[in-house]
């Protein structure tokens, strides 16, 4: 399979996961987390999937289109390592839907920083 069809396949699950799960939490009160902002996509694919919901995006250093940025009230700007937590002080069991699209082409640093950031979810997240 070459790069492009791969790139192709994964966009087309990503989206039916997030349109899945955007349906699942559609009577679940709340706000939704966007952890890794990249280049916006998935951040305006949930602006128009769940509108009127507030999205808090948690990005390192922003490189997105200047139409997919959230305002600085929505933006935890930082290392999700130290951002998240503060925000688990504010949003707990508050969060009806947290995307979290992190972590890089190294499998192994990718699995410690799902590692993570795991303790901090169940604190997070609305019943339901």
């Amino acid at each position: 399979m070459s790069r492009l069809d791969s790139a192709i396949r994964r966009l087309q699950a990503q989206r039916a996961c997030l349109d899945a799960a955007g349906h699942a939490v559609a009577g679940v009160p709340g706000v939704l987390f966007e952890l890794g902002l990249g280049n916006g996509r998935t951040y305006d694919h949930l602006r128009e999937l769940c509108p009127g919901r507030e999205i808090f995006v948690f990005e390192r250093q922003v490189a997105a289109h200047p139409d997919c940025v959230p305002d600085a009230a929505h933006l935890y700007l930082g290392d999700v390592l130290a951002t998240l937590p503060r925000a688990g002080e504010r949003f707990a069991g508050a969060v009806a839907l947290l995307h979290a699209d992190i972590g890089t082409g190294d499998a192994a640093r990718n699995a410690r920083l799902a590692a993570a950031i795991q303790p901090y979810l169940p604190r997070l997240l609305a019943p339901g």
